[in-house]
């Protein structure tokens, strides 16, 4: 089955309002949501979105690892989101809200697309464009081999540089 994934927490704030209401209006594309929340009575009545609720480890590694792309549509300021991260890590092209920390971890045109966070026409326009272009994905997939994050140790050495005045 060929899918878009969402993954995390079903509520208003990771963007769930929208991205549901882009599902409805795209009924030829097909959802994966994996996770749990308040809105998820309201993602079981979506027929193109298939919710297989929460999901770890292997089981949720080969979702990430079989979607065409992830999508990220948080409308609440996050700094580092690691679901962001980790799809890339295993090779999954990302879809992102233009919010927060996301658009850092997201290279445009590379290894993703951004989109305006909240603005359901824009995700549905980027949504359309990713669905509807499988070697485009195909590339970003194999972009994201290429890319590496900073360590723990790596990312504190930064932090402690800009504190410090040093950067």
């Amino acid at each position: 089955m060929d899918y878009a994934l969402y993954f995390g927490r079903f509520s208003e704030e990771k963007g769930i309002g929208t991205l549901i209401k882009v599902c409805k209006e795209l009924p030829d594309a097909q959802f994966i949501f994996a996770g749990t929340g308040p809105l998820e009575d309201t993602i079981n009545g979506v027929s193109n979105i298939k919710n297989v609720e929460f999901q770890r480890g292997e089981a949720l590694e080969k979702l990430i690892r079989e979607a065409r792309f992830s999508i990220y549509p948080s409308e609440w300021y996050e700094n580092c989101p690691f679901s962001v991260m980790e799809s890339q890590m295993y090779g999954t092209p990302v879809l992102g809200a233009e919010i927060g920390g996301i658009p850092e971890l997201i290279q445009v045109g590379k290894t993703g697309e951004l989109f305006e966070s909240g603005n359901a026409e824009d995700l549905k326009r980027k949504v359309q464009k990713l669905w509807g272009d499988k070697k485009l994905c195909e590339q970003y997939s194999k972009n994201c081999k290429d890319i590496s994050f900073d360590t723990i140790d790596e990312y504190y050495e930064k932090i402690m540089k800009i504190y410090r005045g040093e950067a």
